[in-house]
């Protein structure tokens, strides 16, 4: 018995019951690993990467969001300077959410000259990152909303939420 637990175990078998620690964890990976990928999607003007985090829904919004600086002849370069992370909730079987503030600094750079058109430092933004649990038992972003935006009395923004785009 023990050398079948050993082997599932090992090979990374999904059998096992996955703990609220492991979830949490994972969890965190999840949007640490999708804000990376969203920066260097604004810096290629390429969002595929997201492919690996988010949903095909949340990776579409970036990838309208990235589709118009690029009408706009610009790229994005940007650097994450902090975050913090809250406490990761469950709030059902298969779903999580975390809120974030995050610092970020930015340079737009000119597709047509390669010049620094604007430059932003220091820009927060308080976020909450709603993650599911996909078949595979890895977790993706489903959504990102600004809280900036919420209304002062704590319910959500009535209407489909604004995605954020750090």
């Amino acid at each position: 018995m023990m050398l079948v637990l050993a082997t599932l175990s090992t090979a990374g078998c999904d059998i096992l019951p996955r703990s609220e620690a492991q979830d949490t964890a994972a969890v965190r990976q999840t949007v640490m690993a999708y804000t990376e990928a969203l920066a260097r999607g604004f810096e290629t003007l390429d969002m595929n990467a997201l492919n690996q985090t988010a949903t095909e829904e949340q990776a579409t919004q970036a990838f309208y969001l990235m589709a118009a600086l690029g009408e706009g002849r610009v790229r994005m370069i940007s650097e994450m300077q902090d975050i913090e992370l809250s406490e990761v909730t469950f709030p059902e079987e298969g779903v999580a959410s975390v809120t974030t503030t995050e610092t970020w600094d930015y340079d737009h750079i000119s597709l047509d000259t390669s010049e620094t058109v604007r430059t932003e430092r220091g820009v927060v933004y308080r976020l909450r990152y709603d993650l599911a649990i996909q078949p595979d038992g890895r977790w993706f972003v489903t959504a990102v909303t600004s809280l900036d935006e919420l209304p002062d009395t704590g319910e959500p923004a009535p209407g489909p939420s604004r995605s954020a785009t750090p």
